[in-house]
């Protein structure tokens, strides 16, 4: 990792009243780093604390009171990275600080009001059990994961979210009314239509983008197995060339959306299939099988990411100690390549898998919280 042109290695955190953590230091001293602890030791939650800081929110809840320590009044987070660009050296330092309802940013001692800032700089991605939701539940799952993708990618794409849940929701106001205001109702359509078109090209375009990432590691590290992964987006009564188009083949959009008093098209119900194999994952996959396209495709999302933006950090929560140990060795192999700093927890067991990343130089961190 010190010979690559560009990283980014997280070198310490420090975390006050958040989850189970009253008020502790933590130091990050290599490129592989390995965090164990028994059950409620608060392995995750400092996985989630890297986390907040990145998006400003958890991956395990939309409400940032539920991260207070039980009895606390609010929760502050400061994480110290060092990053270079092209032979330059930079120490950065990010911090999130929440009381009350308000939420305080800063980088380098200096209040962030644009979520670009973060992202120039600090980048995560994070890989835990529930990410296999994105194969078992519904599409609000995989919608969310695809425009998270692209944000990382582009943040100026929040104003385009943004754009069509003003146009949907007026569009609906109307409907609820019901859609007396047809003048009205035409103008918000077609905004509304040229929105969902841009979400979806966007989604698209980065689901195309990961789909050839994850085959072409299928290929190289998985050849004798002829493994394979498709994407499949299917977007509502969309899919027309124009917007005339698109009224002309939806001639009773209007009375249908009258009837059910509601927007029945639009990127908010699009989704997407996971294929493995020409079979859908999620019926025909087995969990193994399940885990390894989750893993690919976060490694392809790194590898999209790092090419725009720079690299990233990979937190791996208890993910890798599922996998047999030659598919652990070729995965841990992928990872090496991917010349990010790795953080891992794992039981305090030691395992073959923990045990080959201390081989490997890892640092390990105890938890006894």
């Amino acid at each position: 990792m010190q010979g690559s042109r560009n990283t980014l290695q997280l070198t310490s955190i420090q975390i006050k009243q958040f989850r189970c953590f009253e008020g502790t230091t933590i130091t990050f001293a290599a490129p592989i780093v390995l965090v164990q602890g028994n059950n409620g030791s608060g392995k995750t939650s400092l996985l989630e604390a890297l986390h907040y800081l990145c998006y400003l929110r958890s991956f395990r809840t939309h409400s940032p009171r539920d991260l207070i320590r039980s009895g606390a009044d609010g929760f502050f987070i400061k994480a110290l990275f060092d990053q270079s660009i092209e032979g330059q050296s930079l120490t950065h330092e990010v911090q999130v600080g929440f009381s009350g309802k308000k939420r305080l940013v800063k980088m380098n001692q200096q209040a962030v009001i644009s979520y670009k800032e973060l992202i120039d700089h600090y980048r995560i991605i994070t890989l835990t059990e529930d990410d296999l939701q994105l194969i078992n539940l519904g599409p609000d799952v995989r919608r969310a994961f695809i425009d998270q993708a692209i944000l990382l990618h582009e943040p100026d794409f929040i104003t385009t979210l943004k754009a069509y849940k003003n146009s949907m929701e007026n569009r609906n106001k109307l409907l609820m009314l019901g859609g007396r205001d047809k003048d009205s109702y035409d103008v918000w359509t077609q905004q509304m239509w040229e929105k969902a078109c841009m979400i979806q090209e966007r989604r698209q375009s980065l689901l195309h983008k990961i789909q050839q990432e994850v085959n072409e590691l299928l290929a190289h590290h998985f050849a004798a197995e002829a493994l394979s992964i498709e994407f499949g987006y299917g977007a509502k009564k969309m899919g027309q060339s124009s917007f005339e188009e698109f009224l002309g083949e939806n001639a009773d959009l209007y009375a249908q959306e009258v009837r059910f008093g509601r927007s029945l098209f639009g990127a908010h119900l699009d989704d997407f299939t996971i294929k493995f194999q020409n079979r859908k994952s999620k019926n025909f996959a087995s969990r193994g099988q399940q885990k390894l396209i989750i893993v690919l495709i976060k490694i392809a999302q790194i590898k999209q990411l790092g090419a725009l933006k720079g690299p990233a950090v990979f937190l791996l929560d208890d993910f890798m100690t599922d996998f047999d140990i030659p598919r652990a060795q070729t995965l841990m192999g992928i990872l090496n390549g991917l010349e990010s700093q790795l953080i891992f927890t794992s039981p305090i067991a030691q395992g073959a898998f923990e045990q080959s990343l201390v081989e490997q130089g890892a640092q390990r961190i105890n938890l006894t919280i």
